[in-house]
């Protein structure tokens, strides 16, 4: 089981409609205001909410599982570094804060996604932590050779990651652990239920320059991760998975921007078909539904072009492909996938630098609109 990534565990794309209600009073409006340009901003009212946590709409539209939405609790944490610069009026966006979250959310086809995660950037960033547990049911349809077959994989997720800063570098040495327990059932295919159990270890190595952890202007983030998924760690199967991966973002000008995204993802030879159901890789870009093309191996990259119309708003387009091929086919005879779409954000909490939009993409089969909690890529 893979958590969907267009889904978003911070996708607050609705926030204003939070804000902005028939009972909200003149003095709380005044929270949702920037002082600096008089407009909506809910910087102060996310980092100084009083309650503690932020009840925040979610909404899905990844065509693997259809439409939907749900809810999540939020609350983000500040260094007393950070927050003294912030309330000191000084620039504090490229300083990380952590959050932690509830969240509850269901689509049209009738998956579903439950649990929790906190993460933390500790130490001022000399440490980087991310865990959660998640039980979910997803819908999805598999396609073996163009042929769909419809699956549903239910189980429970917990994951623990973290890395270290090397020195006063942008160098990171990290680790991760997971243990997933999932069935997996086909309607075409009834009588076939497989119960797995999978546990995985892993190592990995990256490099990060960005200078915002949700919608980075400028800087790189690229590295590498190995994952060995091993009986000896709590699973059933012996394989592993390799992932090298490329993220740069740069201004052309004061108002235009770039960016440039590659990705690689391996699988080891001889997999149980019992892990394949969802431990195969598959094409992940916008336009193109979860585990709609897989392979042992997957080569992806995108280009996005953006335009800053003032401080606030930004329009974008984006263009990418992709292809998927198994170990005993070549590269350069695998198909090639294209999409390409547009897109526009909103800089909707100034001090987080926390840009909130919707991006319309054209993949091989179908248009597809997806929410977006800063970058699509992560």
């Amino acid at each position: 089981m893979q958590i969907p990534n267009r889904t978003h565990l911070f996708a607050l794309l609705s926030l204003p409609l939070v804000f902005i209600s028939k009972n909200t009073s003149a003095g709380m409006m005044d929270s949702f205001i920037d002082p600096t340009d008089g407009r909506l901003d809910g910087s102060q009212f996310i980092l100084d909410n009083a309650a503690g946590f932020l009840p925040v709409p979610l909404t899905v539209t990844d065509p693997a599982v259809g439409v939907g939405g749900g809810a999540a609790l939020l609350f983000f944490h500040e260094s007393d570094e950070r927050k003294a610069k912030r309330l000191a009026g000084e620039k504090v966006e490229d300083i990380p804060a952590s959050a932690s979250g509830l969240m509850a959310l269901g689509t049209s086809n009738g998956s579903h996604l439950y649990g929790g995660f906190h993460s933390g950037n500790w130490r001022n960033d000399k440490i980087r932590y991310l865990g959660g547990l998640f039980g979910a049911q997803f819908n999805l349809k598999m396609y073996e050779q163009d042929t769909p077959l419809d699956l549903s994989l239910k189980g429970l997720y917990f994951f623990q990651e973290i890395d270290f800063r090397l020195g006063e570098s942008n160098f990171f040495l990290g680790g991760a652990y997971s243990y997933m327990s999932s069935t997996s059932t086909f309607d075409q295919l009834s009588e076939l239920a497989l119960n797995s159990r999978d546990g995985r270890v892993g190592i990995r190595a990256m490099y990060d320059s960005r200078n915002n952890q949700f919608s980075p202007r400028e800087g790189t983030k690229a590295g590498i991760k190995l994952d060995y998924h091993r009986k000896a760690f709590g699973g059933q199967f012996d394989y592993q998975k390799y992932n090298a991966y490329f993220l740069n973002y740069s201004r052309l000008s004061s108002q235009w921007g770039l960016g440039l995204r590659a990705d690689v993802k391996s699988i080891s030879d001889n997999v149980d078909p019992r892990a394949e159901v969802y431990a195969k890789p598959f094409i992940e870009m916008r336009g193109i539904a979860a585990m709609r093309y897989r392979g042992d191996n997957t080569a992806l990259g995108e280009i996005e072009l953006s335009y800053d119309i003032d401080n606030r708003w930004t329009i974008l387009g984006f263009a990418g492909a992709g292809t998927a091929f198994n170990h005993d086919e070549s590269i350069s005879r695998s198909k090639v996938y294209y999409t390409q779409g547009a897109g526009f954000r909103y800089l909707l909490a100034r001090q987080l630098g926390l840009r909130m939009g919707i991006d319309v993409a054209k993949g091989p089969e179908e248009w597809t609109t997806y929410i977006q909690f800063g970058s699509a890529w992560k």
